[in-house]
């Protein structure tokens, strides 16, 4: 009951879109006879096939080769985290869910939802980052199929060599950049803002940054000792990127632009810089292979003197609901998918998260813009906020951002919107 409580006071202070239960129902979930069982599984948009069928493909092999069904049910992804919380408030929590690796797990109770996965054999075979990524006092509680990457300000080379340009070191070098570009009538920086969670991953990659210049930041946020409203570079980071709205270095339609405009704006040369994760590049040219831009390049975000490349905890993780009437059907279905040959197709369908796979036995495709991240930041890198902070929500926070954008919030007060609601989560498991 106390951990039902919490999570009906999270719902609140996380705000959320509300779902129709009807959409969202499942054949069957439950059910130990083949013939007749039906996993349910839930994961967000871009989690799941992201632009290819592999993951459909994938559950429909298995279905053949064991006729157990899987109710593969793909989320948008604004609503997914609340969606998730209220199946799982409401007992209807699926027998699989995705969530992001290392601290971003947490917030989704690991001890009462997560089963222990850690004596199944595709444990052996995980690379050191993806078992430190799935561990939970150390229990491995995820399979994860996925690739440590991390975001930075992905550039056309070719559109820079054009003006003469040279990536940017600081704030001030990356506004006469932008500044060449709109003389030019050319959008400087593609911004897919009509995505709430987008704006929270701008501020995400300021974690590194923040940790670096207050020592031991992400340890005292964590334990609720410290407010992003006292750190320095926060509100500088927000300030700058404020002034970068206002200035018009988004363009003028950036709260419209959806996710897969992004392709389009890059792959045809509208914008020469989009914020994106290494791999990226190799979405666009898939897409639009004469845009070349597997040799496009990345530097961080160089507001508040940022100089860091920030990078997630290995991305995401499929986890087994721990009381599911079809555990041992979940087993055998990500022991299917964690087979060497069942990798081998999803990795080459899924080239966008093939730079650091977490399995041993799949080959590593490192990207320019991963090489060239390295370079610019001299190594020094950090995981972001994202993954590195407690009750971190990229969709709740990012909606702060975008009423900053409109006037509607100051940097400040973004800040203590954060903090109040971290405070609430905490103070609501402490009772």
């Amino acid at each position: 009951m106390k951990k039902l409580i919490v999570f009906l006071v999270i719902l609140l202070v996380t705000t959320g879109i509300a779902f129709s239960r009807g959409d969202m129902e499942s054949d069957s979930n439950s059910g130990s006879d083949n013939g007749n069982a039906t996993i349910t599984f839930i994961g967000s948009q871009n989690w799941l096939n992201k632009g290819t069928t592999i993951d459909t493909d994938l559950s429909k092999k298995f279905t053949e080769e064991t006729g157990i069904k899987v109710d593969m049910q793909i989320i948008p992804d604004d609503q997914y985290s609340n969606v998730l919380k209220t199946k799982m408030v409401s007992g209807e929590t699926p027998d699989i869910f995705m969530v992001g690796a290392g601290t971003s797990a947490l917030k989704y109770f690991p001890d009462k939802y997560f089963a222990d996965l850690s004596g199944e054999s595709w444990v052996e075979r995980y690379q050191p980052y993806a078992k430190m990524g799935t561990s939970y006092q150390n229990k491995v509680i995820g399979l994860m199929t996925w690739s440590v990457d991390g975001w930075g300000i992905l550039y056309n080379t070719e559109m820079f060599e054009k003006y003469n340009l040279t990536p940017p070191s600081n704030y001030e070098e990356f506004k006469i950049v932008c500044e060449t570009f709109l003389a030019d009538d050319i959008v400087p920086v593609h911004m897919l803002g009509k995505e709430a969670w987008y704006w929270g991953i701008w501020f995400s990659q300021f974690g590194p940054l923040g940790n670096g210049t207050n020592p031991g930041l992400y340890d005292k946020l964590n334990t609720n000792e410290a407010r992003f409203a006292d750190v320095e570079v926060f509100k500088t980071a927000l300030k700058q990127f404020k002034e970068c709205y206002d200035n018009g270095y988004f363009g003028k339609d950036s709260l419209s632009n959806a996710w897969d405009s992004g392709y389009e704006a890059m792959g045809t040369g509208k914008s020469p810089m989009i914020l994106m994760y290494q791999s990226y590049q190799n979405e666009v040219v898939s897409k639009y292979p004469e845009s070349e831009a597997d040799k496009w390049k990345m530097f961080p975000i160089p507001f508040a003197g940022n100089n860091y490349y920030s990078h997630s905890a290995g991305g995401i993780m499929r986890v087994a609901y721990k009381d599911s009437e079809n555990l041992e059907n979940v087993k055998k279905f990500f022991d299917f998918l964690a087979r060497p040959e069942n990798l081998k197709l999803y990795y080459t369908e899924r080239s966008d998260i093939q730079a650091n796979p977490s399995f041993t036995d799949v080959v590593a495709r490192p990207t320019e813009a991963g090489r060239s991240m390295n370079e610019f930041t001299n190594g020094k890198s950090g995981v972001e906020m994202e993954y590195g902070v407690l009750y971190w929500d990229n969709t709740l926070f990012g909606k702060y951002i975008q009423e900053l954008m409109l006037d509607m919030k100051t940097p400040e007060q973004i800040l203590e919107e954060i903090d109040q609601n971290r405070v609430k989560i905490f103070n609501a498991i402490a009772e």
